[in-house]
């Protein structure tokens, strides 16, 4: 039992928040249950000389997914769902680098019918859409029979993946029960920086193995050793100093560690990929929403958006002086003889503009 009185929720004593920290543990028993059967294991070589995916292209499709994310404006459960699904893809199956784009597109078309299956609202996204968009070389009918490969061999015909935003969302909600508990009114925790954090950590495949439990537990507490570092701070500038009680919520952490199974070195090791992981991503200080998408375009597709691109004439150049009409030079006229060949005219002879390429 925690002191100041934020118990474990089987502890004897009535509160007016007793019942609803029952009802997250129930929760998080069922997540308990069911993390090994949605955590990938993934173990991809760093170069793919022998023609296998590779770590770079596991965070290549992520940074595609987020990208679709951002392009399409979708909620983070779509884009960590996708991700959770490429993975555990990728764990079952050998696949080749070519199917990587189809099998990324793949992912993201099933995360968003299950997103609008659980929140009962109509899917906004084309198919055709998402291939337009993602440029991945495929069809609108490649991404339906890859999604049924993947549905198939994943079995995702039983219910939606635990992924560590629901892990997330349920720690920091039984962090904040504890902090009401310790009457600690200041303890914040912004959901949004929460999943900003979460997508930054499974987009990068330093993080793809930890347990997804542990990543949204160090997660959790990374943002609030942020808020109490902010915290104190603020109270050595003259702000309100931070209660005492604020530090009882990392002896909380560690009975959520004991009731979860987490061992110390399994813990110690995530935390350092995380911090690794956020500190080469504030080093780049790249934004939420920064990344862009890289637009490959056809030699046919360029003629269309510059007609006139590397079109060259030859026309002489008009001299700025008047000839006497004497000395005008007389033109001998053969007939329907042109007076230039067809072969080296530059000028265009029909209605049609062309375009001169190399091809």
């Amino acid at each position: 039992m925690l002191r100041a009185g934020a118990g474990h929720p089987d502890a004897d004593g009535a509160s007016t928040s007793g019942t609803d920290i029952r009802q997250l543990y129930s929760t998080l028993n069922e997540y308990l249950q069911l993390e090994t059967k949605f955590q990938p294991r993934l173990c991809l070589p760093t170069d793919g000389e022998n023609g296998e995916v590779t770590t770079g292209a596991r965070d290549g499709a992520a940074h595609v997914l987020r990208c679709l994310k951002v392009w399409f404006d979708l909620p983070a459960d779509v884009l960590i769902g996708a991700i959770n699904l490429f993975d555990r893809f990728l764990t079952k199956m050998k696949v080749r680098p070519c199917h990587v784009p189809c099998i990324t597109v793949s992912c993201m078309n099933i995360a968003i019918d299950e997103y609008a299956e659980v929140t009962k609202q109509p899917r906004n996204v084309t198919v055709e859409e998402l291939v337009s968009v993602s440029q991945s070389a495929c069809t609108a009918g490649d991404v339906a029979r890859m999604s049924r490969v993947i549905a198939d061999k994943l079995a995702l015909a039983t219910r939606c993946a635990v992924s560590a935003l629901h892990w997330a969302r349920l720690l920091r909600a039984l962090v904040l029960a504890a902090a009401d508990s310790l009457a600690l009114r200041d303890v914040a925790l912004p959901e949004n920086e929460l999943i900003n954090l979460v997508e930054i950590a499974v987009c990068d495949a330093e993080c793809v193995n930890a347990r997804t439990s542990e990543l949204a537990l160090v997660l959790v507490f990374h943002q609030l050793e942020k808020h109490l570092v902010e915290r104190s701070r603020q109270a050595a500038e003259g702000g309100a100093p931070v209660s005492d009680d604020a530090y009882y919520l990392y002896e909380f952490a560690a009975q959520l560690q004991a009731h979860c199974n987490m061992s110390d070195a399994s813990l110690v090791t995530t935390r350092a990929h995380v911090r690794d992981v956020l500190a080469r991503y504030e080093a780049r200080q790249a934004a939420p929403q920064r990344q862009r998408l890289v637009w490959r375009l056809s030699e046919r597709t360029l003629k269309v958006l510059r007609p006139t691109d590397r079109l060259t004439s030859l026309l002489p150049t008009i001299e700025e002086q008047h000839f006497a009409v004497d000395s005008t030079p007389k033109r001998n006229r053969t007939g329907s003889v042109s007076s230039e060949s067809e072969e080296t005219s530059d000028w265009p002879r029909s209605p049609v503009l062309p375009v001169y390429c190399n091809n």
